[in-house]
């Protein structure tokens, strides 16, 4: 993957976080019915789980024109599905039905892999930058 390829990717999934989180914290009960919907309802905490995804979209907006902050944000996102993957597995009975609770769990844990993939490219294209600026 190529510098233009890796910002236009970064922007999808900034998108997508601010978008999310701002749901879930302006909206919660929305969000809890459409998209979280496990176990009772608790806006505080529906709230709550929306600023910590805004905060990473924002994190991944930024890390688009600074590159030095790609890796160890898609390495604290890698973590961050792959652990909300685990949760979701202990909880697949609470989904609307199972089989969203396995879906939605395996969704997260490739949320997980792409994120230490896309890091790992991240990682490469600095080497490689630091590199080509080395040899000017």
């Amino acid at each position: 993957m190529k510098e233009k390829g890796l910002q236009a990717v970064l922007g999808v999934i900034a998108t997508y976080h601010v978008a999310t989180g701002l749901l879930a914290l302006v909206a919660p009960d929305a969000f809890f019915d459409q998209i979280g919907l496990y176990g009772m309802e608790n806006s505080h905490y529906v709230g709550d789980v929306g600023a910590f995804v805004l905060a990473y979209g924002v994190a991944v907006g930024i890390a688009i024109i600074r590159p030095s902050w790609r890796a160890p944000i898609l390495w604290l996102g890698a973590l961050w599905y792959g652990f909300h993957a685990i949760n979701h597995a202990f909880d697949t009975g609470e989904a609307k039905s199972e089989a969203r609770g396995w879906g939605d769990t395996l969704l997260i844990a490739f949320g997980a892999l792409a994120s230490a993939w896309l890091a790992r490219v991240s990682e490469r294209l600095n080497a490689a930058s630091a590199g080509s600026e080395v040899r000017r």
